[in-house]
């Protein structure tokens, strides 16, 4: 598409020069190209008169959901926008364990974003359980008590990709890979689970940096190469959605509102920064320049937490219940009643929980303990409580006989918080004695703090790009609606501090900062070069080889020469004839012929009729449009009265000799002396 206003400008250049020859334009040529003009802009119209065929005609061509099709229908080509270049931003290595896991060997990165892999870490991470947004290292997969959660994660400065370690329940779509639920099953899908872990690390990188976008995953044996598109460079949005806000509506009102659109226009030439640029910027006619708009936001988040935000059961036996709006209730064991036996028997029970955000927790307590005969509780590899005697305090046997004869329920209400004082896993375990049958089991009860405080503070910045981009200037700033540049000029105004209040489901809190949103506008500089040379030359070999019919073309393309050829198609010209249609009609006199002397045909005896004629062109039917009381004498033709019209010249002129003779001497008919 890019040739079209070259080949319609080599084709104008002749017709102009061309009509610029007729000094009187032909009404009905006028009339015909307005009707031309006409039909073009229906045409245009009705393909662009609303939000939908807007979409179907120009926005799903230029995304590459269907073709493209010129205005009449007759000419589909492809019209989809073209997106900057892609280069791989991250490359992973495994490689298959013995015991079915997956070791991450080695991932290497371009944290630049410059094509090249800057850097390379060898972090020999086991995964036993592959999930889309981390993954899973277990000594037995289908126990997840001997499971530690992770979720990818990058570095908000330096963009290293890393991992986290968080509740099992925050991780989605996991599937296990590792011998406990099959055989061989990283080696028989590692395409997919490279898939899915580059998948999952991605989406990390991309929350560091949106430049981070993944577009194709490459596997080659245990390597998979991530690539990346600069997808700044060809979003599109959908018109559908543009066109029901405001603006678009309005936009939509100019096609029956001219003087709206020019007025508009106007405006908008005076204030934007394109104006600006071509009245204030750089003349050089080699260089170009374009104006990009982005904006930077302070972003932060308010912490009202829900109560299943706080802390997470984790694996092994166990749970976690609500007790009421700020009260959380951990179970540690197995609830129930006589479901051991044995003499002397000792059972362990693993319970292990995930805190998210250890702050929320105002208190804990150990407010319950069922047991029989005896029962630790162990906090890591310390035990921190014991009964009924409280002197059962190592890993050995009980002091003591082993059967009491009695089940025990007991109310600590010890302290528990000390254990709960830090984000990430923590796991108790249950240690019971029993002779005949038996149970244990723990209750530790939390009191939760939801007070409304400040979350997570972190800032979006669009303008990356170009303020790393030694070719683009500031041009101008808005800070808060407070203008800090204007045309490239600092204007030294600084806005106040501004309080923004926070405003969650339960409660609002107020915020106050520097500075919220910054909005700015960047020129960035091109140099190109302009060269006509290719212009003028396939102009001269279009006008040499253009026919009434078709025409030969020369194009160029990326430094190659081809050559083409296509039809013209003019519109039909009217037929003009030889001459003008023409009647002659006559009509009496009703009055005598008057001359200096008085009535010329006072002494007229012999009632003889004179008439007046007419001479008419004929209407669109070739009919004579003589007016009421004439007669036609001469029918619609091509009429030639040059005879009568000279003789009644010569006549006229002769008439005039006689009335003025004031020398006496006489003359002839044509003037001259006899």
């Amino acid at each position: 598409m890019k040739t079209l206003p070259i080949l319609l400008g080599a084709f104008m250049l002749p017709l102009f020069a061309h009509a610029q020859i007729s000094a009187t334009p032909d009404p009905k040529k006028i009339n015909e190209s307005k009707d031309v003009a006409g039909a073009i802009s229906s045409t245009v119209k009705g393909k662009t008169s609303n939000a939908s065929r807007l979409n179907e005609s120009q926005i799903r061509p230029v995304s590459g959901d269907n073709n493209m099709k010129t205005y009449d229908g007759k000419t589909t080509f492809n019209g989809k926008a073209v997106c900057k270049g892609s280069s791989e931003f991250m490359r992973m290595l495994v490689q298959p364990s013995t015991n079915g896991n997956l070791k991450i060997l080695n991932i290497m990165q371009d944290t630049d974003l410059n094509g090249s892999l800057d850097i390379t870490t060898s972090p020999g991470w086991d995964v036993s359980v592959v999930c889309s947004n981390g993954f899973q290292t277990c000594t037995d997969a289908n126990n997840a008590a001997t499971c530690t959660s992770w979720a990818w994660v990058a570095n908000a400065q330096n963009y290293q990709l890393g991992r986290k370690s968080v509740a099992m329940s925050e991780l989605g779509g996991c599937y296990c890979i590792n011998n406990s639920c099959g055989n061989n099953l990283a080696w028989n899908n590692l395409s997919q689970v490279l898939n899915d872990l580059g998948g999952g690390a991605s989406q990390a990188l991309s929350r560091a940096n949106p430049w981070f976008t993944l577009s194709q995953i490459k596997v080659d044996g245990v390597s998979a190469s991530f690539v990346g598109g600069d997808t700044a460079s060809c979003s599109m949005g959908d018109s559908e959605g543009f066109f029901g806000t405001a603006d678009g509506k309005k936009i939509l009102t100019y096609q029956d509102n001219y003087n709206a659109m020019k007025s508009d226009a106007n405006y908008t030439a005076k204030t934007s920064d394109a104006y600006r640029m071509i009245t204030d910027g750089s003349l050089n006619p080699n260089e170009k320049s374009d104006i990009y708009n982005c904006d930077i936001n302070r972003n932060i988040a308010l912490d009202e937490p829900k109560l299943n935000e706080i802390i997470a059961f984790d694996g092994g036996q166990g749970s976690v219940q609500q007790c009421g709006s700020d009260c959380l209730q951990l179970v540690l064991g197995r609830l129930g009643d006589n479901y051991w036996s044995g003499s002397c028997k000792y059972f362990e029970v693993d319970s292990n929980f995930f805190i998210k955000d250890h702050t929320r927790i105002a208190s804990a307590t150990l407010v319950n303990a069922v047991f029989d005969d005896w029962m630790q509780l162990w906090a890591g590899d310390k035990v921190v409580w014991n009964g009924p005697y409280g002197n059962w305090n190592d890993a050995g046997p009980v002091p003591g006989a082993c059967e009491l004869s009695k089940s025990w329920n007991v109310s600590p209400n010890l302290d528990f918080k000390q254990y709960l004082n830090q984000n990430g896993q923590v796991k108790f375990k249950i240690r019971v004695e029993v002779s005949g049958e038996g149970e244990g089991y723990a209750l530790v009860r939390l009191k939760a703090d939801l007070s409304c405080r400040e979350g997570k503070e972190y800032t979006t910045n669009t303008c990356t790009a170009y303020e790393n981009d030694q070719n683009c200037q500031l041009v101008d700033e808005t800070v808060d609606g407070v203008k800090t540049f204007i045309g490239n000029i600092n204007t030294g105004l600084i806005p106040l501090p501004q309080t923004k209040t926070l405003q969650g489901s339960f409660c609002s809190l107020p915020v106050k900062r520097d500075w919220f949103t910054k909005k700015r506008a960047y020129r960035c500089n091109r140099k190109v070069d302009f060269n006509f040379d290719n212009i003028i030359e396939r102009k001269a070999y279009i006008n040499k080889t253009v026919t009434p019919g078709d025409y030969q073309d020369k194009m160029f393309s990326n430094g190659k020469v081809s050559y083409g050829s296509g039809d013209l198609f003019w519109p039909d010209m009217p037929t003009v004839g030889p001459c003008i249609n023409m009647c002659k009609t006559r009509k009496a006199k009703t009055t005598p012929d008057m001359a200096i002397s008085g009535q010329v045909d006072q002494n007229n005896k012999a009632g003889i009729t004179k008439y007046d004629n007419f001479y008419y062109e004929c209407d669109a039917s070739n009919a004579c449009p003589a007016e009421p009381g004439e007669e036609v004498i001469k029918a619609c033709q091509c009429l030639n009265e040059f005879a009568e019209a000279s003789a009644i010249m010569q006549v006229i002129r002769q008439a005039g000799q006689d009335m003025i003779c004031s020398s006496g001497n006489t003359k002839k008919p044509d003037g001259s002396a006899k």
